[in-house]
């Protein structure tokens, strides 16, 4: 006979589940919500603050931690360290759009402040809240060469020949990189996205343009209609690796107010970019809820785009979805964001081409993938 110990078999326990306690505390100081010790039972300092960062929104979440003091002293330093490396990251990359802006304004080559360095005293009162990694601008695609040419004499680091001709076929911007110590990144765009994949007219964010101020400089934004599409479609431009900072970006731009919703819906539609308004309006739904207005609610996908995205479900409270990895799935989803089937199919076209293109010129030739 064969006893058995009491005990000896058990069942087996499925592995404890992700409590996602430091999303939710992020999360939690993002929304400025109350907090207490127990809510930041769990969270370990490091990885919180590794998970801001990651965000890109530790200067945010330092500035509300700062006035709780029951859970201030648990991940206080890390985030103040991190806050303050983004202060001296940001001054350095102002001073170059200072710099390039005086070197294009001597030319008379005028541009429209995108992105990150825009929202800055405008969305964000303190230029330690909003990170930047580079300067953004948007310029007219016929003024590149003599862009060109003008940070060039300057000391300015440009493209090689063959980077230059593969972004202007592929892409919609050039990079450049300033003479200043340290170097900083600089981006001329003359689309805000493919031809391809969208019909945004760039002529018309330009005429529309409208002033702003950063640190006592006067430079141009987009209208806010438009920054509100731009940040969209930025934002689902980078599906692969989406950041709360970008929700944000949007949920302070909505929670001013004053938004004419129908023209951004006209807009969406002209442009072709209503799915990334769904994306995107659906991401800051899900880390802000509260945060749509009723106008707001009419970008969703289609029953078939929204069975597709349902696949990639995750139960992180700070992601739209779990991370898309595989050139497979990248593209699945990225046809996912384009609103006309037909849209798709020019797009796999035109890239098919060109891909086969620079194979038959050099057969041979091997490099990573492109983003």
């Amino acid at each position: 006979m064969i006893r058995l110990r009491a005990g000896a078999i058990r069942r087996q326990r499925s592995p404890p589940m992700n409590s996602y306690s430091d999303e939710r505390l992020m999360l939690s100081l993002l929304r400025g919500g109350a907090h207490s010790r127990a809510g930041s039972a769990g969270v370990q300092s490091g990885t919180l603050v590794e998970l801001c960062r990651l965000h890109r929104v530790t200067g945010l979440v330092y500035h509300e931690a700062a006035k709780d003091p029951s859970i201030a002293g648990v991940i206080l330093p890390g985030l103040r360290e991190a806050t303050r490396k983004t202060l001296v990251d940001n001054l350095v990359l102002l001073k170059a759009l200072k710099d390039v802006a005086s070197a294009l304004s001597e030319e008379g080559i005028g541009f429209v402040l995108l992105k990150g360095a825009s929202l800055l005293g405008f969305l964000y009162p303190e230029i330690q809240l909003r990170p930047m990694t580079d300067v953004d601008l948007l310029i007219r695609e016929k003024d590149w060469p003599k862009v060109a040419d003008t940070l060039r004499s300057r000391g300015y680091r440009l493209p090689a020949a063959e980077s230059e001709n593969y972004y202007a076929e592929n892409w919609y911007h050039q990079l450049v990189e300033s003479s200043g110590t340290p170097p900083t990144n600089l981006e001329f765009h003359w689309n805000l996205e493919s031809v391809e994949r969208s019909r945004i007219d760039p002529e018309e964010l330009i005429h529309e343009a409208v002033a702003c101020e950063i640190e006592g400089e006067r430079y141009l934004r987009l209208g806010d209609h438009h920054l509100l599409v731009h940040l969209a479609v930025h934002l689902a431009h980078h599906y692969q690796a989406p950041a709360l900072i970008w929700a944000e970006d949007i949920r302070r731009l909505i929670e001013r107010g004053d938004l004419d919703w129908q023209r951004i819906r006209r807009t969406a539609k002209d442009w072709g970019v209503e799915n990334c308004l769904a994306y995107s309006l659906g991401y800051v739904e899900r880390a802000f809820p509260g945060t749509l207005p009723d106008q707001a609610r009419v970008f969703r996908f289609s029953p078939a785009r929204r069975l597709i995205m349902n696949a990639f479900r995750t139960e992180d409270p700070s992601l739209p979805h779990q991370p898309v990895r595989g050139r497979p799935l990248r593209h699945a989803v990225s046809m996912v964001l384009l609103d006309r089937w037909r849209d798709v199919a020019r797009y796999i076209a035109v890239h098919s081409f060109r891909r086969a293109t620079r194979t038959a010129a050099v057969p041979f030739a091997t490099g990573p993938e492109g983003n």
